[in-house]
């Protein structure tokens, strides 16, 4: 039976903008309701950061709003509804995200426990749903692995394809961990091609492809020309005896621009290093924000036109952050250049 009670809750823009409290009415409609807000938040913060402290807070706050809306709806709805299963699934999310933000380890024990409950207790379908939600919190906590952690997640993903071979998301799984091989470049085409095998979608057959493609640029020089932010002319050919990076960047990717940080201060101990920094905003008013930020000392490559810049095109690049290393004699040596790049750099001749 529903519970008879008056409720508050949060409409979705209140809670961004730190408005008063709606009230919602007495009865059985109020699990509706609160679903309804739960949904509404789907929308995202509604605000655009313009640092990475600023991406912090306005996101902290979006999860925080999420796993609130969420306790809420766990509250007040009857003990059939069959929302709960997803609501369960969703507040185990939001802990992870944010024990994230937070830093805390104990929001993350709850998430987990949430976790073991609903798999102890679940269909075989929601078994596999807990099953594919660890395996996708585990690549979130743990976006940079090491060799060491991508052998755990290459476990973890064949226990999983185990348990559930016919589970529809196995391919598109297998393409999302093989995002963490570039370092392992035999492994994430042995990834890719055992994906292709297994899925018919054509949207995901074209990721797949603009991975592949990007696992034969290794090895081979890599011709890139453009006209930078200045008007002047890069051309790879012309940065010979010294190493280049290469970073794909866009102002609306938190990661991408934690990369840029990342990137920038280890560069700061290699003043020979060449840095190019591909836009793929659409947006220049974004895009100048954050070069302001993090570009100092980096050629800037921005046409406008987003994930269909010539740039991103013409090589596969379909995720961010991306950031290739390339040799000396204009060879592309690395398509993981975050891994450990002070070591990349100190084996080029």
């Amino acid at each position: 039976m529903s519970r008879f009670v008056c409720r508050w809750a949060w409409s979705a823009l209140p809670i961004l903008l730190g408005g008063p409290l709606l009230p919602l009415a007495c009865g059985a409609e109020d699990a509706g309701v609160l679903w309804n807000a739960v949904v509404a938040l789907d929308a995202g913060p509604g605000q655009f950061p313009r640092t990475i402290d600023e991406a912090k807070v306005l996101y902290t706050k979006h999860v925080v709003a999420q796993e609130g809306a969420v306790r809420r709806f766990l509250e007040a709805a009857p003990a059939g509804d069959s929302r709960l299963f997803e609501a369960q699934m969703r507040l185990a999310r939001v802990l992870t995200i944010r024990a994230e933000l937070e830093g805390k380890a104990d929001i993350q024990t709850e998430s987990a426990r949430i976790l073991d409950k609903l798999e102890a207790s679940g269909s075989a379908e929601q078994k596999a749903e807990v099953g594919f939600t660890r395996i996708s919190q585990w690549m979130r906590r743990n976006r940079f692995p090491d060799a060491v952690q991508r052998q755990e997640l290459l476990l973890a993903v064949k226990e999983f394809r185990e348990k559930f071979p016919s589970d529809r998301r196995v391919a598109r799984l297998l393409v999302e961990v093989a995002t963490r091989f570039d370092r392992e470049p035999a492994v994430k085409g042995e990834l890719l091609a055992t994906a292709s095998r297994a899925t018919q979608d054509a949207g995901l057959k074209k990721r797949i492809a603009d991975d592949q493609a990007r696992l034969e640029l290794l090895g081979k020089p890599l011709n890139l020309k453009f006209t930078d932010l200045n008007g002047r002319q890069f051309r790879m050919e012309d940065c010979r005896n010294r190493p280049v990076v290469v970073l794909y960047f866009a102002a609306n990717s938190q990661p991408s621009l934690e990369a840029w940080k990342a990137v920038g201060e280890t560069l700061r101990k290699y003043p020979e290093a060449v840095r190019v920094g591909i836009s793929l905003d659409e947006d220049r008013v974004a895009m100048e924000r954050v070069r302001k930020v993090f570009g100092e000392n980096w050629v800037i490559a921005w046409d406008g036109r987003g994930w269909m810049s010539s740039l991103a095109r013409r090589w596969g690049v379909n995720v961010l952050p991306t950031v290739w290393l390339v040799d000396k004699k204009g060879v592309l040596v690395s398509l993981d250049a975050l891994e450990e790049l002070p070591k990349q750099l100190a084996t080029l001749q």
